[in-house]
């Protein structure tokens, strides 16, 4: 219809109005890429914000499994301190011979958890977030993860060495009553609930020749070494994972 008309007002030379149509036209123009700059900025800030929530769960995620392996490697670590100390001792069980060989099993354990980074991997490819300055705060985050991922990810020589004592009772009487999996949230427990069955079989023997073995208080001290590290960091990470996604939340709320 306005190629009709500018038609018939060139032919009626009427200048005015084709100066009119033109300016219509081109505003016309101007307007439907603007409309479909809008769409377009509309939609990559949904996209944002979708893969921002995504990020966010993933980094409180992070921060939990942080928490946990916190409070685990607290308890592996004291096991294994009362386990070096009767070794190094000389000294029989006495009326603590449960207790004690549910701290060598306990000592023997390794929860081999890793920190999820898909959505991160995932955000930065596709250029999220778009503001800058916590883009370089998750880059952070997420190096520290990796850095402290890495910590008891290897089973310890001492693990299988306290392994090879257990006889089968024994070792079906602890993992029934002293270690439990939590097969909602895929965590490990570490508990002290099969004391009194393991009554039942000569705690006393097993311990013996765990005390015995000259290898063993080395490698206790080396899995020590290890596990001292890595409760004093996990709340490093699990610290400075929440507050990223804390700032992550933020971001969420400004680019709606």
């Amino acid at each position: 219809m306005i190629l009709r008309r500018l038609t018939e007002h060139v032919r009626t030379q009427n200048w005015f109005a084709v100066g009119l149509d033109f300016f219509i036209v081109v505003v016309g123009v101007f307007l439907g890429i603007q409309l479909g700059n809008w769409n377009e900025a509309r939609a990559l800030r949904a996209q944002e914000q979708s893969y921002l929530a995504v990020l966010h769960e993933e980094l409180v995620e992070n921060a939990s499994r942080s928490a946990r392996l916190l409070t685990y490697y607290t308890t592996v670590t004291e096991a294994a301190e009362r386990a070096l100390a009767f070794t190094k001792s000389g000294q029989n069980c006495g009326t603590d011979c449960e207790d004690l060989l549910i701290d060598f099993f306990h000592a023997s354990q390794l929860w081999t958890v890793t920190f999820d980074q898909t959505a991160f991997r995932e955000a930065v490819a596709l250029g999220f977030p778009s503001d800058q300055e916590l883009r370089e705060q998750l880059f952070v985050t997420y190096d520290l993860t990796t850095s402290f991922g890495v910590i008891n990810q290897d089973p310890p020589a001492v693990r299988e060495t306290i392994r090879e004592y257990l006889e089968p009772d024994a070792a079906r009487i602890l993992w029934q009553g002293c270690w439990r999996l939590d097969v909602d949230t895929v965590t490990e427990h570490l508990i002290r609930g099969c004391k009194d069955e393991l009554k039942s079989v000569d705690t006393a023997g097993i311990l013996k020749a765990l005390q015995d073995d000259p290898q063993l208080a080395s490698m206790l001290r080396f899995w020590l070494s290890q596990n001292i590290l890595a409760i004093q960091n996990y709340p490093v990470v699990r610290d400075r994972t929440m507050r990223t996604a804390e700032m992550v939340a933020a971001r969420i709320e400004a680019v709606r």
